[in-house]
């Protein structure tokens, strides 16, 4: 439900192309009744982490499905998941730290540079103007010493450079290949001049150069060149790919807006670990009373208690994720489509690992069967569906909407019928 209303509360009118059109485009763009969002490929990757922390339920399924073919005894059945249930706790504190390095890394990502390094593979800029770029845009000088932040951000745009040039994929250039790259940095030197050149960067005598010692030629071109030569910012600034971020500011509380940046961060923190602490004490205060509410509806409607729970307890556990999905959307704009739907994604990858890995503590601890193959199947497969969907479509209309809207009923269709058709527990 929440990426159904994301997509259609950031709904803009998409172009002959299928692709949303923000800011101005959306107001010169006819969409006659044909609207959608469009996100950035960062979505794709979230879908793909997603899909694998998926895995982590087999590590438990699997080997309850083996006990549960072998004998009905619950006891039984948790004696020999226990192991199981360890490695999969194991399992889970892993991918949920790597999930947190992945996305501290993320909201760490230079996003211009990026954006210069898709324009590089796709040949739309070529290696002076993005030299250009790194020197423009460093946080050093680069006449000085090179620093190993700004050298590890120079790597990552000769990269692509380097393999465009290296046409036999050796990993090395040889001199017609370098010859090839001084062409294309304006250099007009030729035969023995370029041999000579090519000797002077091949350090080690190999015959070739490798990634390194390209890398350090063309930091020394900076240098020596490009510090030389005029620049025509304007035309270099036209040749680099515009980065849309939106021009949109996020708004600042005003008792945070007069603090300096240090103070403010320091401020949300301890705002934000208060929020978190006081939300923890609630879900322990409330949650237990919470499940028996549940199961008396249930027994009381003569409805089973998980479907339920299915229905309603989301409402409460994943009112965070409904309001940011929505709030972010209606800015419109692809920046916060994206944000929206990260959210949901990000959300069920928490789920996949941190509470996960709280059920099989339980399951591990208290010595408990493990015994949801419905649940599990279900769960498996629609977040395989919803991740297909955002790897191999940018770009979601209202149809997609209601397909992935269909999943909320339909998991519980699933259920249903492995447990009621098929007798699975």
């Amino acid at each position: 439900f929440p990426w159904f209303l994301a997509v259609n509360s950031g709904a803009v009118p998409l172009d002959d192309a299928g692709v949303a059109q923000y800011g101005a485009k959306a107001a010169q763009q006819p969409h006659a009744g044909r609207t959608g969002v469009t996100y950035n490929p960062a979505l794709s990757k979230s879908a793909k982490i997603m899909m694998a922390t998926t895995v982590l339920y087999l590590i438990i399924q699997l080997p309850a499905s083996t006990e549960e073919s072998e004998t009905t005894v619950a006891a039984d059945q948790a004696k020999g998941e226990h192991f199981w249930a360890l490695v999969g706790l194991a399992a889970c504190i892993i991918a949920f730290i790597l999930y947190l390095r992945e996305c501290i890394k993320e909201a760490n990502e230079d996003k211009a540079l990026e954006a210069v390094i898709e324009g590089i593979k796709s040949k739309q800029i070529s290696i002076t103007a993005a030299l250009h770029f790194a020197k423009s845009t460093s946080k050093h000088d680069l006449s000085q010493e090179l620093v190993s932040e700004d050298a590890k951000r120079l790597k990552k745009i000769i990269r692509p450079f380097f393999a465009q040039y290296d046409v036999d994929c050796s990993g090395h250039l040889d001199v017609s290949e370098f010859n090839q790259l001084l062409i294309e940095l304006g250099e007009k030197s030729q035969g023995s001049k370029v041999l000579d050149k090519f000797k002077e960067q091949d350090k080690d005598n190999s015959g070739s150069l490798s990634f390194d010692e390209v890398a350090e030629f063309l930091y020394s071109f900076i240098k020596d060149e490009l510090n030389n030569k005029p620049c025509d910012d304007q035309k270099i600034q036209h040749m680099m790919p515009a980065y849309d971020d939106d021009d949109e500011e996020e708004a600042i509380p005003e008792d945070l807006a007069d603090l300096s940046p240090a103070q403010q961060l320091r401020r949300v923190l301890f705002r934000s670990i208060w929020m978190m602490g006081v939300g923890t004490v609630l879900v322990l205060i409330f949650s237990d009373p919470m499940v028996d509410c549940l199961s008396n509806w249930g027994t009381r409607t003569g409805i089973p208690a998980f479907y339920i729970s299915f229905v309603l307890a989301p409402l409460a556990s994943n009112a965070s994720e409904l309001l940011s999905a929505y709030t972010y959307a209606a800015k419109k704009s692809q920046k916060s489509i994206t944000t929206s739907l990260s959210t949901l994604v990000g959300a069920a990858c928490m789920n996949n690992t941190f509470c996960l890995g709280i059920f099989l503590s339980l399951v591990y601890f208290r010595g408990l069967a493990w015994q949801f193959t419905a649940e599990t199947i279900a769960i498996v497969l629609i977040q395989w569906i919803i991740g297909l969907l955002t790897i191999f479509m940018r770009t979601h209309n209202k149809l997609h909407a209601a397909i992935i809207l269909l999943c909320y009923p339909g998991c519980l269709g699933i259920v249903w019928t492995l447990e009621n058709v098929l007798a699975w527990d």
